[in-house]
């Protein structure tokens, strides 16, 4: 028997929004497969996609799919999160739709960290040729609420 007592207690403790960047074309490759393995244990999962999917709690955000748009996708996104669940969770962590995460794990890293400070976790990527560092998406980062509001109140 596995001895769930502290992913449990950090799973109230720890409230997580799991955002999901997909497109129509992998609602139903990858997303699904997302929401019924490690989407489950999100406090919330959402899907932040241009179109509805049934099957998924889907976001249909004002956006053209492709990939020269993803950041254009992604500040829709962060402006939908934080107008509609900034007062409900605490972290907010971003995934593809073809990431797997663990997200017991992200909790524990999570739980002796304050959310009301400005708190950015990832994969750290220098881009060559220019002085800023971003996060990767594709591997996830998590946002923390106050976080969140920067990026969105600018």
């Amino acid at each position: 028997m596995i001895n769930t007592t502290l992913a449990d207690e950090l799973f109230s403790k720890v409230k997580v929004l799991c955002w999901i960047m997909t497109s129509p074309s992998n609602h139903l490759q990858r997303a699904v497969h997302v929401k019924a393995t490690w989407g489950k244990r999100c406090n919330k999962i959402i899907f932040m996609s241009s179109a509805e999917e049934p099957l998924l709690p889907t976001v249909v955000l004002p956006v053209t799919e492709n990939r020269e748009n993803l950041w254009g996708k992604a500040k829709e996104a962060l402006k939908y999160l934080y107008r509609n669940y900034y007062h409900e969770y605490d972290w907010f962590f971003k995934a593809d739709d073809d990431t797997y995460a663990v997200m017991e794990n992200l909790r524990y890293l999570l739980y002796y960290k304050n959310s009301s400070q400005p708190v950015y976790y990832g994969c750290k990527l220098k881009v060559p040729d220019h002085n800023f560092n971003y996060m990767s998406g594709g591997a996830g980062y998590v946002l923390s609420k106050a976080a969140l509001q920067k990026f969105v109140i600018v």
